[in-house]
Formats: C-alpha cells, structure tokens, sequence
C-alpha cells in the first residue's frame, strides 16, 4: 500500500486554457491533478475491445466503428487510475457496459425504458437467469458473476450501485426539473455517482468503512456535480440539434445549460462559460473537503481514504480530458 500511495504524487497537468474551445478560453486553469494508467490505454484496449467487438450486436458496422473511436479505453486509463492491474478487465468491462446501456436507454419509449431497467436489475441481482441470445443480458450477468467472485463485498457494493444508476437514468422527476439547484442535486445522482464511486473501489481495492464513507460523501458531491456539469457543457451541442430535429413530447432537455439560460436568458455559449466557472469552484470545494477530512482526522487517514480522495480527483480531470476530444459530444 505504501508503494501504491507514493504513485498518487506521479500526475501531469491538464491542458492549458489556450487548448479549450474558443467560446471558453477565458475559464481559469484546473487545480487538478492528473492520472494515467500505468497499464497503457492501448494495453487496457487490447485486454477490452475485442470482447465487445465480438459479442456486442451493433445495429451495423458503422455503429461498431463509431463506438470504437469513442475512445472509451482511453476514457478508462484516466478515469480510473488506480485499479489494480488484475481488476482492469472487469472494472474495464462495467464501464463500458454501463455506457452501452445509457445509449440503449436513449433510444427507448417510457414503457420500453421501464422495462427493460427492470429486467436489467433483476439480471444483475441474479433473480432472473439472462437470455444468452441478447448480450447485454449475458453480458452483463457473466462480468458481474466474476466481480462477484473476486470481490464479494466490494461487488455487491457495484451491483447496487449500478441498479441505482438504472433507477436514476430513468426516473421521471427528471421531466419536473427547472431549477438550477434541484437541478445539480438530481444530476449528481444521474450522472453516475453511486455507480462510479463503487467502481473506484472496486478497481483499486478499497475497503472503506461505514463511517469513512459518510466521510466522504460532500466530496463526492462535488466531485459528481462537477463531472455532470462538465458533461452537459461539452454535450450541449449535440444534445440541443437533437432535440430540435425530434421534441415530440414536450419535454425539454436535462442539462444545466438550458436551465441556466431560461432562468439568465443568456445565450447558451454565455452559460457554458459561466458553468465551466462553477466547474473550477467545484474543484476549488473538492480541496477544501479533503483538508476538512483530514483536519477531522487529525492528519492521520488511513491509506486507502487518501487513495479514495485521490482518485475522485483523477476521475474528474478525467473526464474533462476525455471530454475534450471524444467524437461522443461532437
């Protein structure tokens, strides 16, 4: 653990402001540190890609090529640094699953979307056995039953996790929302906060108790909230041309952007900036948490709560790293 603790202090700098999109160069520098993955994102590819490549029903070869250049093992080797080498694969694996599913999701009716989450949750608890003709059913009860396997504790912890994220993925309130503060409160949860977190752990081999995680949980809020709002940011675009070519139903989009220009009335390249503004006080918050962590502690945390803290640092820088390239938001 001592050896794992020093490779926390091996980081290199995000990218300078000059790198950032033109309508956002004005945002301060990250206070962050980055993280890669001393495997290799081309090694944790090799490991993971073929796997998916093989069993995964693309609906043609397009669709294959363009969930291969989306660049999710590259996405891995910064979101989630620390992971032990012998748990790449399956921590690997459920990332990418539950990346797969959310698109599933994005394509469905309301009635379609609740049952297929349930048929999925109950799959990934084991009540129901998975069809070995559809692979995400199969799919998903095989990675599961190894993580299990490897890790009973730590695996239950990401089986529950992940049925939480289903849950939150689809829930209705979402339609309701148009504030910025319940807004930011239900996105925490949707963007994967239990589900990632959990992974985190697992990967690395965090056994956190009861009381250290309760420790933790203003940090992960910020951590999350960040990760959400930085994601609405570099998907707006996107999203808004999507929205326009099919509002059939009314509802508007789930994002922070567009709450904060109906309630500003600011353009939406002026409430990007202001977001990305909000995303460097959230990391300013992160630190602040940490330190109040430890002043509580008396500076003596255990290794694996410094790791822990770490790595939701890591994953944040991922994710804006990752964010900032990948054809996905393009």
């Amino acid at each position: 653990m001592p050896h794992r603790l020093a490779q926390l202090t091996k980081v290199r700098p995000l990218c300078t402001a000059s790198d950032l999109p033109s309508q956002m160069r004005r945002v301060p520098q990250t206070c962050l540190d980055s993280k890669s993955h001393p495997l290799g994102w081309q090694t944790i590819q090799a490991q993971v890609e073929p796997y998916f490549a093989q069993n995964w029903k693309f609906s043609s070869e397009k669709a294959k090529q363009g969930f291969l250049a989306v660049g999710f093992s590259q996405a891995f080797s910064q979101f989630f640094p620390l992971t032990v080498n012998e748990r790449v694969v399956g921590t690997c694996k459920m990332h990418y699953l539950a990346l797969l599913i959310d698109d599933q999701l994005e394509k469905m009716s309301l009635a379609d979307m609740l049952s297929y989450r349930e048929r999925v949750v109950r799959i990934a608890h084991g009540e129901e056995t998975p069809d070995r003709e559809i692979c995400i059913e199969w799919m998903l009860s095989d990675t599961l039953r190894v993580i299990r396997d490897t890790d009973e504790i730590l695996g239950k912890d990401l089986i529950e996790a992940f049925c939480t994220l289903l849950r939150a993925q689809t829930a209705q309130e979402r339609l309701t929302i148009a504030h910025l503060g319940p807004y930011l409160a239900a996105r925490e949860v949707d963007v994967g906060r239990t589900f990632y977190a959990a992974l985190i752990r697992y990967g690395a081999k965090l056994h956190l108790s009861p009381a250290e995680l309760a420790q933790t949980a203003a940090l992960e809020s910020h951590a999350f909230r960040f990760m959400g709002v930085l994601n609405d940011i570099y998907s707006w675009d996107r999203e808004w041309k999507v929205y326009q070519e099919d509002p059939t139903d009314g509802a508007r989009p789930f994002s922070a952007v567009y709450i904060l220009a109906q309630e500003t009335g600011l353009s939406f390249a002026a409430c990007k900036r202001l977001l990305y503004s909000y995303c460097r006080e959230s990391e300013l918050l992160l630190k602040q948490s940490g330190e109040e962590i430890r002043r509580q502690n008396g500076d003596a945390l255990r290794p694996e709560m410094e790791m822990y803290i770490k790595a939701l640092e890591y994953l944040m820088s991922g994710i804006e790293q990752w964010s900032q390239w990948t054809p996905r938001y393009k």
